[in-house]
């Protein structure tokens, strides 16, 4: 099982510590850094309110990345933002593509995928480009246990960052998916809107997708709660590049 499997991945990860550059560095999404590096991350709002619900990460001018989970709902629209909620460029999601393998609805007695949230990314497709931040890059290779990276997350409707580090890179069953943790007693927070929002590479000039946040396995416990989390799963940008990819080709 996922969660089983990730606590124990968790608590195996605990032992790892950030190097000193990371940990000298301002950083906690609760409380937090404000921070306007790394701009092609931003927020989903829903229907007319611009509150984020859900991280998003632009890869290509009219595209942006974010959990499947976060965009199940076929009855709302969405709207993808840059900066802090409501006072950046905003522009209209037209279309959305979860992963094919990914379960929206539980399919028969016990769903797997379901249960487990396998395959939780989609590319979204905006009504028009955002040429005012750079997209972020596909990485070219998977990460690596105690890379560097910055996790980016809202609160209170102010974007900001913290160092954060790799604990763990797994494939469960087709899965690729990510353990990552942040720096200095730092939390994210779901009830704030940041699954689906990204960690990426420290250069702020060449940014790099890492992963995409699709929840905590401890988050009913560790939700905004700094100190206390160390379970916090991304699906790896790498391990689902191609998807990303031709998500891209087919907005063009």
């Amino acid at each position: 099982m996922r969660t089983y499997l990730l606590l124990m991945i968790g608590l195996i990860g605990c032992a790892a510590n950030p190097s000193d550059d990371a940990a000298t560095e301002t950083g906690a999404l609760v409380g937090g850094a404000r921070d306007t590096r790394w701009g092609a991350s931003g927020y989903l709002a829903k229907d007319a309110s611009m509150k984020p619900v859900c991280g998003a990460t632009l890869i290509a001018p009219n595209v942006v990345v974010t959990a499947a989970h976060c965009v199940t709902d076929a009855n709302a629209s969405f709207t993808f933002g840059i900066g802090d909620a409501g006072k950046g460029e905003t522009v209209r999601v037209t279309e959305r593509h979860a992963h094919p393998d990914f379960h929206a609805e539980s399919q028969g007695m016990f769903d797997v995928t379901h249960a487990l949230r396998n395959y939780d990314i989609a590319y979204l497709v905006l009504e028009h480009a955002i040429t005012s931040v750079t997209p972020a890059a596909l990485p070219t290779e998977e990460a690596s246990m105690s890379d560097e990276v910055q996790a980016i997350g809202y609160h209170a409707g102010v974007r900001k960052s913290t160092p954060a580090y790799v604990t763990i890179q797994v494939e469960l069953g087709h899965d690729p998916i990510i353990e990552a943790h942040p720096a200095e007693s730092s939390a994210l927070c779901i009830d704030d809107g940041d699954d689906g929002s990204a960690i990426v590479t420290r250069d702020a000039s060449k940014p790099v997708l890492v992963g995409i946040f699709v929840g905590s396995v401890t988050g009913g416990f560790t939700d905004c709660k700094r100190g206390t989390q160390y379970l916090n799963g991304y699906e790896s940008a790498f391990g689902y590049a191609d998807f990303l990819r031709t998500g891209i080709a087919s907005s063009r």
